[in-house]
């Protein structure tokens, strides 16, 4: 057989019949161009236009979505016959917001100032609770329930605590803890926004957290030194509070005020001030503003304490500077913060301790949500250290009748870590 008769029999062995399928052709890969200079250029642009209008898109969306509270509503400066109550709106509303109170009441003067909201309420009754309603035309923006001031001779209580503007766990159960007791208002020893009181951090660290406190008692803070920093230096903390303006003369109006509840008078002190003007401007003042000889109960906050044994010293400043003013007009209480602990001293005149009611006890609380500070060892204590925990956070909680102040600690599982008690004869007035 000839080599040609084999190669043609082979061949039309592997051809296929008519009625075989025929296998598809392989694909080919198409070759890869780069692209041009200019088409890159063109592709570029687009989405560069793509994400300038998403982003301007984004920004719009404030200015076109229904106008929300914030933050707020924030209730400032009860008194016995009203308050102020504040709230931040997500875009600029010029017209349309009111304030009712309880149920199809009458509605109330609203001052807007962009996206910030103020009402000042008047003519109320004492020792009630006032159901309020903001809306802005037919919607229901918020609501809460203010109460005004007890009367003079009624019991009452108040919560005070510092260091706490973390967003932390700790400090939205501490807030949690101090809404469930319930008290007339709160008082703050500062730090209330870390690091700096930037006027960002007040949503997610202050106004959130507290939202339950501060839509129906007052809050009164104080300055600490994370509230002061470069390069607002406290700023924030002047455009958010609403506050008296009835401290010392030379001194920014609002870092250092009082006010009254009941028979008892608060002053709160900025400590951050030098100790020149602490002794020339706020000493003097103190003096002046806790003379009255009706006042009951004299109480002070600042931040930086004169008596502490956490990780900082005690501030000598105030020591020189405000500690003979307070033993002279015979301060109660002086509540402080810095020191991220719980510390109640004996009390003290000059330094050393006293029989109760005959020197100012000091008050350390400043476990109100920050990280906490170690303790000095038990050796190493002042003598003068009658309770102290750093192990748990934790709030004061201070309840006052007409002739007992009665002071608790509260830790954030609900117990109580300290208990103390000062009497006072009826009818006669502190010191």
């Amino acid at each position: 057989m000839s080599d040609a008769f084999v190669r043609n029999e082979s061949q039309a062995a592997s051809e296929p019949d008519d009625d075989d399928e025929l296998p598809a052709p392989a694909a080919r890969r198409p070759r890869s161009r780069p692209l041009s200079r200019q088409r890159r250029l063109r592709l570029l642009g687009g989405m560069t236009l793509a994400l300038a209008l998403l982003a301007g898109g984004y920004a719009l969306l404030p200015r076109v979505l229904p106008a929300y509270v914030v933050e707020g509503p924030l209730v400032q400066q009860t008194t016995d016959s009203g308050g102020t109550i504040l709230w931040y709106t997500s875009r600029r509303v010029n017209e349309g917001i009111t304030i009712t109170l309880g149920n199809g009441g009458t509605a109330q003067p609203v001052e807007n100032d962009g996206r910030r909201h103020r009402a000042v309420l008047r003519d109320l009754n004492p020792s009630q609770a006032y159901p309020y309603t903001i809306r802005l035309g037919e919607r229901t923006l918020a609501a809460g329930v203010l109460h005004t001031n007890r009367q003079r001779d009624e019991p009452f209580s108040f919560a005070v605590f510092g260091d706490s503007g973390t967003g932390s766990r700790a400090q939205y159960r501490i807030a949690e803890l101090v809404a469930a007791a319930r008290p007339d208002f709160v008082l703050h020893t500062g730090d209330l926004v870390y690091e700096g009181g930037e006027r960002r951090g007040f949503r997610r660290r202050f106004f959130e957290p507290y939202a339950r406190l501060l839509e129906r008692v007052s809050f009164w803070p104080c300055l600490g030194n994370h509230d002061v920093s470069e390069p607002d230096f406290a700023a924030p903390y002047r455009e958010v509070f609403e506050l008296p303006e009835n401290g010392p003369a030379g001194l920014t109006p609002e870092h250092n005020y009082w006010f009254d509840y009941g028979a008892a008078r608060f002053v709160v002190i900025d400590s951050n001030a030098s100790e020149d003007d602490l002794r020339a401007k706020v000493a003097p003042w103190v003096l002046q503003t806790l003379s009255e000889p009706r006042l009951r109960w004299k109480f002070a906050a600042l931040h930086h304490p004169p008596y502490t044994a956490g990780k900082y010293q005690p501030d000598e400043r105030i020591q020189r500077a405000l500690v003979p003013a307070f033993e002279q007009v015979g301060l109660d209480i002086l509540f402080s913060g810095h020191d991220h602990i719980y510390l109640r001293t004996q009390p003290l005149r000059g330094g050393r301790i006293v029989p109760p009611g005959q020197g100012v006890v000091y008050v350390v609380t400043g476990a109100g949500g920050a990280e906490l500070y170690e303790e000095r060892r038990p050796e190493q204590r002042p003598a003068y250290v009658a309770a102290l925990r750093n192990d748990v956070h934790s709030f004061t909680r201070v309840s006052i009748g007409a002739e007992r102040l009665t002071l608790e600690q509260i830790d954030w599982n609900g117990r109580t870590l300290d208990r103390w008690e000062l009497h006072k004869s009826a009818g006669v007035p502190a010191p």
